[in-house]
């Protein structure tokens, strides 16, 4: 099944969760090391500014309050001394609080305006995370064998139990990530470097099921570390539809969690699925 399409490299960039997933594989190039430290840099000084902003307005609304705080015990104090400006007072101190309130809705409006940049400049940072992994694909539950090669581990993958033939197909990179589990395979991760090598293998995925070499491996796309969190939490919610409440039509796909074609994200989850 050789295949004569010429490949053309496709140069990528990266984000923080990627340079630390890559960065200990001696075959990633310099400039693709430099173009994720670039973005990390980025990013990170985004974060710094937004957080900064957040802060300065925070430190200044406590000491609003702190001063309101002063200025009506001084209210007070004076109109137990002064019956006979009661009602003027009375009415500086109505003027003055309705002032405060105002001032204070102002402060929270902006403070809500902040945290939303904030929260959009987050999901713009997954996006572009999630961009950069886009020729990435994990292999699942592969055995791990001290000092193997993961290279070849995958080429076999793809020649044997996908039926493809592997020998023009080229990484970037390939190895395992996260830390070492007893009793547990860590996934492997493959860098292509043609996304149309990529999405060939993504498409006959499903054939790793009925595989005789690797039958309880499986392939996933490479999601960015905070997808990987909302995934556990969806994946969590799913398997109780199935096993508590019967629901067979539940399933994960991407960002959302589909049970009987209505859709839900991490953060609207039925409570007893929770």
């Amino acid at each position: 099944m050789g295949r004569s399409k010429k490949r053309s490299k496709i140069g990528s960039s990266s984000s923080n969760s990627t340079a630390e997933d890559m960065a200990d594989n001696s075959n990633i190039s310099y400039p693709v090391k430099d173009a994720i430290d670039a973005l990390r840099e980025a990013m990170e000084a985004g974060f710094d500014g937004l957080r900064s902003e957040l802060d300065k307005l925070r430190y200044e609304l406590k000491n609003d309050i702190d001063q309101i705080g002063i200025e009506t015990q001084g209210l007070k104090q004076s109109l137990e001394f002064t019956q006979g400006d009661v009602a003027v007072m009375k009415e500086k101190a109505e003027m003055d609080l309705q002032k405060t309130n105002e001032e204070l809705e102002t402060l929270r409006k902006r403070i809500t305006s902040l945290e939303l940049r904030l929260q959009t400049e987050i999901e713009n940072n997954i996006k572009l995370e999630q961009y950069t992994r886009r020729e990435n694909l994990r292999f699942n539950n592969i055995e791990e064998i001290e000092g193997e090669d993961c290279k070849s581990v995958i080429h076999d993958i793809i020649e044997n139990d996908l039926g493809i033939d592997s020998k023009n197909i080229k990484f970037h990179a390939v190895h395992r990530v996260g830390k070492k589990v007893e009793g547990r395979h860590r996934s492997i991760i493959a860098r292509f470097i043609s996304r149309e090598d990529r999405d060939l293998i993504w498409k006959n995925r499903s054939k790793t099921k009925s595989s005789g070499n690797h039958p309880n491996s499986y392939i996933t796309e490479d999601f960015a570390r905070a997808i990987q969190e909302e995934r556990k939490i969806l994946i969590k919610a799913m398997m109780k539809a199935r096993n508590e409440r019967g629901i067979h039509d539940a399933k994960v796909i991407g960002r959302f969690l589909l049970i009987n074609n209505q859709k839900f994200n991490h953060q609207n989850i039925p409570e007893d699925l929770k």
